[in-house]
């Protein structure tokens, strides 16, 4: 009996130790905490001080209700204060805290000027306990503010992906763990269908929904592969995945493409976009009605194509049918097992070095797919190496119809007719260089310096920019045309042009008029304009000297605020060479 008794204290003794301990490591998250008598609202205030953070009285009151009451208008933010006064009075705690139950209530506080959020906890005690209720406060303003910065990114990126999902018909966000899905539909053909926006179980949501609204013929298939185990297993393998099947839109059958891949980073959610291709589909099944049999078609494509491949994206097997000598002397076999594997070894042989980077790339197998999937259909122009020369040629793949497992890609030389478009290019680029070139002088001409001024004003009206106009005018020319003859003027000319393009040599030089120049100052050449300009007159007095070419200039620098164009900047540079001109016919 008395071990009994010994042990009973025993027990009595941990219990109190260790409600303490736990009472103290519930305090530590809270600020403060309240001890309320329910029966005559007198509380206790505790919280955790020292460095060893005791549980200790922080204050003592007669009426919780009346206090929180005096408390409120002095602490909490001023949009809180009615609802915090309509929650903390004595009849809506007791009606929240029936036994045993309890509530929270989110508010702001105003402490040292700074509006910090607050949530506060209350509690009542159950059966014979019931006569009190524990009121806790926590500091939770660093938690919401995380939650407010994430929920405004998460506003953001919800508004760039229905920017982005506004081409599809519907996407489903899926769960993978739980089957729980959200469905967002931009269409209005899609949402008569009817399909829950939420729903528990997208897998068995699915199948009565393909049996509802897809084409007979398409059914089966598409079941099997939105089993949640096969829709898994192929994602697993490619990261993505696509079906094209018939779907009841609008009244009618419609091509649809539904496209399935894992979100970035998240192993257990898969997101599912449905794209109407119906346009598409039907333009190339117009196309392909036109002639009378698949075997025609191919025999007339042939005489156009250095080769065609039919290719099974399943298994990877292929047959080729070439009608090209020249394709057939790379020695790339009939019919072979694997044409994403043989390919990228034969582009290292006989594509072009330059476009092999982009070709090995454009024809890996999920890029391929996924290039295809897109549109049903590709294109790419790169070099291939035929006749011991690089020759261009463009592949063009497109799915047969209503065939998911094969693509059909052919390869047209175009080289004849790419050479002609880069010989037409530079024919049209030499043209346009000699229509902006001074025919005597080889630098660039007026109708130039017109079209130089406007980009100019362009690029000053929307950006701040630095330049200067130079403007100069051969002296003496006429003396030398009347007594020499014009040849003599001409090599003059020449002569003048000569120097100013050897002192302002990072500068266009335009001819703008029989004896008149323009140099448009930029970059180096503006930062050093003045010491440019000096020196050029340098040369003009020792010309003058010795009786060779010399010009009259003037120089003006933009000015944003006074002028409205470069013609403005023009004519000051324009009057100050005629000032300069004065000076030489004084000279003289």
């Amino acid at each position: 009996m008395q071990q009994d008794e010994l042990r009973a204290n025993d027990l009595k003794d941990h219990e109190i130790v260790t409600f303490s301990r736990l009472a103290l490591s519930l305090a530590n998250d809270y600020e403060s905490i309240y001890y309320i008598n329910a029966n005559d609202d007198s509380y206790v205030e505790y919280g955790t001080t020292g460095e060893e953070k005791s549980l200790t009285v922080l204050s003592l009151g007669d009426d919780f209700f009346k206090d929180v009451t005096y408390n409120v208008p002095k602490l909490v933010y001023e949009a809180d204060r009615k609802d915090f006064l309509k929650v903390f009075t004595r009849e809506n705690m007791l009606a929240h805290l029936e036994d045993g139950k309890s509530f929270m209530h989110d508010y702001r506080l105003v402490i040292a000027d700074k509006v910090l959020y607050y949530q506060l906890k209350a509690i009542r005690g159950s059966g014979a306990d019931s006569d009190f209720f524990i009121v806790g406060v926590k500091n939770v303003d660093a938690q919401v503010r995380r939650e407010m910065i994430a929920a405004a990114e998460s506003r953001i990126y919800g508004e760039i992906s229905m920017a982005l999902s506004s081409r599809y018909e519907v996407i489903y966000y899926i769960d993978t763990e739980t089957n729980r899905f959200t469905q967002y539909s931009s269409s209005d053909e899609y949402a008569k269908l009817g399909v829950s926006l939420k729903g528990e179980d997208f897998f068995a949501t699915a199948m009565p929904d393909i049996d509802q609204y897809i084409v007979d013929d398409d059914k089966n298939r598409i079941k099997q592969a939105v089993t949640k185990q096969n829709l898994l297993e192929s994602l697993k393998q490619t990261g993505a995945v696509s079906y094209t099947y018939r779907q009841m839109l609008d009244g009618r059958p419609q091509y649809v493409t539904m496209t399935a891949v894992r979100p970035k980073n998240d192993t257990n959610r898969i997101i599912i976009g449905v794209m109407n291709v119906d346009t598409q589909i039907r333009r190339e099944q117009a196309a392909l009605e036109e002639s009378e049999t698949y075997s025609q078609i191919i025999n007339a494509l042939a005489k156009q194509y250095e080769v065609i491949y039919y290719v099974n994206l399943d298994t990877d097997h292929f047959q080729e049918f070439s009608a090209s000598d020249k394709y057939s002397k790379l020695k790339i076999g009939e019919v072979g097992e694997d044409f994403f594997g043989e390919t990228q070894k034969n582009m290292k042989r006989d594509i072009y070095p330059e476009d092999y980077p982009i070709m090995a790339k454009a024809m890996e197998k999920q890029q391929f797919i996924s290039d295809l999937s897109e549109t049903g259909s590709t294109s790419i122009t790169y070099r291939l190496m035929l006749d011991g020369r690089p020759q261009y040629v463009t592949l063009f793949a497109i799915r047969p119809s209503d065939d998911m497992h094969h693509v059909i890609i052919a390869v047209s030389n175009i080289d004849s007719a790419k050479q002609r478009e880069i010989e037409f290019r530079a024919a049209l680029g030499t043209a346009i260089d000699m229509a902006n070139k001074d025919a005597l002088t080889k630098v660039k001409n007026k109708h130039a310096y017109t079209q130089a001024a406007r980009e100019l004003d362009e690029k000053s009206a929307n950006e701040d920019i630095q330049y200067a106009v130079i403007v100069m005018d051969i002296n003496g020319l006429k003396h030398i045309n009347d007594t020499k003859g014009h040849n003599a003027g001409d090599e003059y000319i020449k002569e003048c042009c000569h120097m100013i393009c050897t002192v302002f040599k990072h500068s266009p030089v335009f001819r703008i008029g029989g004896d008149e120049f323009a140099v448009l100052l930029t970059g180096e050449d503006y930062e050093n304009r003045e010491m440019l300009l000096d020196s050029f007159k340098v040369d003009v007095m020792e010309n003058r000297i010795k009786g060779r070419a010399n010009l009259a200039c003037g120089m003006a620098t933009y000015d944003k605020g006074l002028d409205q164009n470069i013609e403005a900047v023009f004519e000051r540079a324009d009057k100050a060479m005629y000032e300069n001109k004065k000076i030489f016919k004084g000279m003289l």
